[in-house]
């Protein structure tokens, strides 16, 4: 009854100790292997993430230098064309003035009497004129401005100055010019009068 039986348990102890450690050193293994492998992905989705930004931030540099480019380009097309109108405008502007030379000349010509004659033609405004000129009386001074609105060139004429030299009169007009469009519409419409009247 006294024998008791003993059980040394002193390895069993050690041998959990040893077990329970190599369980601890293995979850810390674990966890610092998935902790670098979360930084690590981490870091890679980061770095992926600027990439893809930096493609981005390129290809909207590249597209604002083609637009750069563009309106570059836009506003050299918009400095020719005006340039271009204003050589258009100039030349129609002179071709016009030639126009309106002619005209003057042919209205004269039809204007002036007999007798009478024009020394000089001294233009005062852009669309006023004054006449110098010599004829035989007042007469066909007078029948001169009223022959000179029939043109369809010039307005109603002011008479400046008449005086007598010698065996002739000098005298001096003023005329103003009617509207180009207004001149050449008077132009034709005589002459399809003159149509109408000789049917």
């Amino acid at each position: 009854m006294n024998n008791l039986i003993k059980i040394n348990l002193l390895p069993y102890r050690e041998e959990m100790n040893k077990r329970k450690q190599q369980q601890f050193k293995t979850l810390m293994y674990g966890a610092v292997l998935t902790g670098v492998a979360a930084v690590a992905a981490t870091y890679l989705f980061i770095d992926n993430m600027i990439n893809n930004q930096s493609e981005r931030n390129t290809l909207l540099e590249t597209s604002i230098a083609h637009l750069d480019t563009e309106l570059s380009e836009i506003q050299k097309l918009k400095q020719e064309k005006d340039a271009f109108l204003i050589k258009k405008n100039k030349i129609e502007e002179l071709q016009l003035k030639r126009l309106q030379a002619a005209k003057i000349l042919d209205s004269l010509n039809e204007a002036v009497p007999e007798s009478t004659y024009l020394t000089s033609l001294d233009a005062v405004t852009a669309d006023s004129y004054r006449l110098n000129g010599r004829t035989s009386s007042d007469n066909r001074v007078a029948a001169m401005m009223r022959a000179m609105p029939n043109t369809g060139i010039f307005k109603q004429p002011e008479l400046l100055s008449i005086k007598k030299n010698n065996s002739y009169q000098e005298f001096t007009l003023q005329a103003t010019l009617q509207p180009i469009v207004k001149a050449a519409e008077s132009k034709e419409n005589p002459a399809s009068g003159n149509a109408q009247e000789a049917n």
